[in-house]
């Protein structure tokens, strides 16, 4: 049974086990609008914050892996509900809320959306599907990452491989489970469609920003990246198995 928000009791609670997503959250976490890293001076600062937590005073290395953790969050929320479900959550940045749970020792933030309705397919699926995704990266990935790299210098091809490694990640997973002949299509032709097909337009970029990895990323059977994500720079980090610096 759906309730108000569109969605069931089974689907929320998909969403908050597996996307760190929450749809209630307790006010004595401290919650910020993610909309609010887009003033400089709030992003500086939140950096600071996190650093010890993620274990780097480095700014690069914090945007880095504080991208990847963000970049977690909102696509696989988002991505499930399109591909399983045919809906969509309004993804737009300045609807997006950080909680920070800090008693975690691997700092990883959970979300929530100020608008937490789910929003069905209407009409064609293609163009809905177009539409969905062009919010979902051009009014959050994109500007998110294209802010992070603008205060911090960090690469923004690391941190859109940051993004690209949890698309094929998500994708390759439900590829090969066991589902009917109809998801197992719709899998793929949105997959194909996100590292593939889609025009930069839909990034709100000059050309699809993972067409360049997914390339690189079949030539060597997924196991490599072709950035290094800086995790390696934090107080206890080491390569990560598909580290292009790794010996593994």
């Amino acid at each position: 049974m759906l309730n108000s928000l569109n969605w069931s009791s089974s689907e929320q609670a998909y969403f908050e086990k597996t996307c760190h997503f929450q749809f209630q959250f307790s006010k004595e976490h401290v919650a910020m609008e993610a909309s609010s890293l887009f003033e400089d001076k709030k992003l500086e600062a939140f950096l600071t914050t996190i650093g010890p937590k993620i274990g780097s005073e480095n700014k690069r290395v914090i945007a880095s892996l504080f991208f990847k953790r963000y970049a977690f969050c909102c696509l696989t929320s988002s991505l499930y509900a399109m591909t399983f479900l045919n809906k969509q959550f309004d993804m737009r940045v300045q609807n997006v809320m950080l909680i920070d749970e800090g008693e975690h020792q691997s700092w990883l933030p959970s979300f929530s959306l100020k608008n937490l309705e789910g929003l069905s397919m209407v009409g064609d699926r293609r163009k809905w599907r177009e539409s969905a995704l062009t919010t979902l990266f051009s009014e959050n990935i994109t500007p998110t990452l294209q802010q992070l790299a603008s205060v911090t210098k960090a690469s923004k091809a690391m941190l859109w491989e940051n993004a690209f490694i949890y698309i094929v990640w998500l994708y390759q997973t439900w590829l090969h489970e066991d589902h009917s002949p109809e998801l197992k299509a719709t899998i793929a032709e949105d997959y194909a469609y996100i590292v593939k097909e889609a025009q930069g337009t839909l990034f709100n970029t000059s050309k699809n920003p993972f067409s360049s990895f997914i390339d690189a990323c079949e030539k060597n059977h997924f196991t490599k990246r072709t950035t290094c994500c800086l995790y390696n720079q934090t107080e206890a980090g080491t390569c990560c198995k598909t580290c292009p610096n790794s010996s593994f």
